[in-house]
């Protein structure tokens, strides 16, 4: 198969990994509508297919902008964050393969072995990421078995409200297990903590000089850049009270889409920040929900059991019945987002596993 015709798959590959929700479909440099953003391109009046890109780029990260407060570290805007910049990203460089391909036949390796070392390292971080999706998984199915054990008529009595209250304190547990297996392993970080770590020395090394050789350079260096924030976000989402902060990429140039990505670096930094300021054990806003609902109905649970009156009396138990349907509500939220958010990570994974054997095509052909 060729170079080009193994990133055209890429693009066919974008469409099949889509969610219905969003769809995305590479423009050509011949059909691009670049209206929307003619600022992005004031350097690129000859190159109407660069310019389709940073329009469109530029647009995404505006909405994603958008979003209602609090709303950067939620389950439907880490999957919009990915489906629509993420894989976009990359299913542009199919419009700009000659570019590459001139750069290798002047014998110019270095910025592909670089990039080809990164995508190892973005991989063993999706497979990070699912871990710990898989994780909360776990802990879902504790939070939906302690909602069971509130469904029986006898929830006023003293021994089922006491396993009640082991339900809801396995949940508590389930979700700190990761931190406390870290302390007793005298370890410094978690792996999400490491993933975080990777993914700053993987922005610190890129720069534009590689974007002065051609217009594919530009688009990948757009499409790393945007990886490895979208990524870092969330790392930190899915971690249990991450103790480093995010980490900032600084991104080159002058086009509109830097602009509007150094500035949602910025809003989502805040975000994180004033989450943690609050004592948050999980950034991830549905997870957070949850948590912060069962240890309500635990600490109602423990009050009771500590007053030692028997049966509970009505309003009692009505005040039971009340904290076990906000716990629902929030649960049902975590529910139903924890498979489309794993999806998500499963389709960059799969995209960087096309591109790569992509660019390893191209690579070995120009030896």
């Amino acid at each position: 198969m060729t170079s080009s015709s193994l990133f055209s798959s890429l693009g066919a590959a974008l469409q099949s990994f889509s969610s219905p929700r969003f769809s995305f479909k590479a423009s050509s440099p011949t059909t691009a509508n670049t209206s929307s953003s003619s600022s992005s391109s004031r350097g690129n009046s000859n190159n109407p297919g660069l310019e389709s890109f940073e329009s469109h780029l530029c647009l995404q990260l505006e909405r994603l902008k958008s979003t209602d407060e609090g709303g950067y570290l939620s389950i439907p805007w880490l999957c919009q964050a990915m489906e629509e910049v993420v894989l976009s990203t990359h299913g542009y460089a199919e419009v700009f393969i000659p570019d590459l391909q001139r750069a290798l036949a002047e014998g110019d390796f270095k910025w592909l072995d670089e990039y080809l070392d990164d995508s190892v390292k973005l991989l063993d971080i999706c497979r990070t990421l699912r871990d710990a999706i898989s994780d909360i998984k776990t802990y879902d199915s504790y939070v939906d078995l302690a909602i069971h054990s509130f469904s029986a008529q006898t929830v006023g009595y003293e021994p089922h409200l006491r396993r009640s209250k082991n339900s809801l304190l396995r949940c508590i547990e389930a979700l700190k297990r990761k931190e406390d297996e870290m302390n007793q392993m005298g370890q410094r970080r978690s792996k999400l903590e490491n993933c975080s770590s990777m993914l700053r020395r993987m922005g610190e090394k890129l720069n534009m000089e590689a974007t002065s050789k051609g217009n594919f350079f530009m688009v990948i260096y757009a499409a790393q850049v945007s990886t490895i924030f979208i990524c870092g976000v969330l790392a930190s989402a899915l971690s249990f009270k991450p103790r480093r902060p995010l980490s900032s990429i600084s991104v080159g140039g002058q086009s509109a889409w830097t602009f509007s990505l150094t500035s949602l670096q910025q809003r989502v930094k805040e975000e994180i920040d004033r989450k943690k300021a609050k004592g948050s054990n999980a950034l991830l806003e549905e997870l957070d929900k949850t948590d912060i609902a069962v240890r309500l109905l635990y600490g109602k649970v423990e009050s009771m059991l500590n007053t030692r009156c028997f049966p509970l009396g009505e309003e009692q138990v009505r005040e039971i019945r009340d904290a076990v349907e906000s716990l629902k509500m929030a649960r049902r939220e975590l529910r139903n987002g924890i498979d489309p958010l794993e999806a998500s990570v499963g389709e960059v994974f799969k995209v960087l596993i096309v591109s790569r054997i992509a660019l390893l095509d191209i690579y070995s052909h120009s030896r």
